[in-house]
């Protein structure tokens, strides 16, 4: 008689269950959402300008730095997500759209989220920084950055858009002058093939590469 009960007991749970599943719309909606991204081009276009490079001291792991460079390419798809995930007008689209564009303009900037073993390493944004950042180009003109700014604060909402940011990174922007300090040059030009992002410690140094192509 118990076996029977239980089994009749299994056999209520598991039609209730199929009952609510079929009726429940956000069930269907959460097997819809496993691409989470609201535009169908953001992911391969984050992808593209996304980089990662590793520090190991020894056999141990110094630096994990992820970074995406916010080309005028990334940042069009980037205003694209932004405005469905929040449902912008048109008008506001087309606000964010060209205030990404002149952010462009000012600068060469970077997402950098950061994991270091040591809490005291965390410091990319102090003047007194056992890190030194470097942008280069492929003629080896290099400038130091203008501004390295933690953006703790904002870390659960742009993880969306930068998956790599996690809980136990640190999130940075990175802005470097638009052109080079000596020669007043463009750092990168009309024939520049490709820049690195230079990541240099007495720990190590890690450098992420991007290909940039010419139209």
């Amino acid at each position: 008689m118990n076996r029977f009960l239980t089994r009749r007991k299994v056999f209520v749970f598991c039609a209730a269950l199929l009952l609510f599943l079929g009726n429940c719309t956000r069930v269907s909606r959460f097997v819809e959402s496993a691409d989470p991204y609201y535009t169908e081009t953001y992911k391969r276009v984050c992808d593209r300008w996304s980089q990662e490079a590793r520090i190991h001291h020894g056999f141990e792991l110094s630096l994990i730095v992820s970074a995406t460079f916010e080309s005028a390419d990334f940042r069009r798809a980037y205003a694209g997500e932004y405005a469905e995930a929040y449902q912008l007008t048109p008008a506001e689209k087309d606000q964010f759209v060209e205030d990404q564009m002149k952010a462009g303009r000012l600068g060469h900037e970077f997402l950098m989220a950061t994991f270091v073993p040591e809490t005291k390493w965390d410091n990319f944004d102090r003047a007194d920084s056992m890190w030194k950042l470097l942008l280069v180009n492929d003629e080896g003109e290099r400038v130091a950055p203008v501004e390295v700014r933690n953006l703790k604060r904002q870390k659960a909402v742009m993880s969306h858009f930068f998956p790599y940011i996690t809980p136990w990174k640190s999130v940075y922007l990175v802005r470097f002058p638009s052109k080079t300090t000596e020669s007043n040059r463009p750092m990168i030009g009309d024939n520049t093939k490709d820049i690195r992002l230079v990541v240099t410690s007495v720990l190590g140094t890690a450098e992420l590469v991007w290909k940039l192509e010419q139209s």
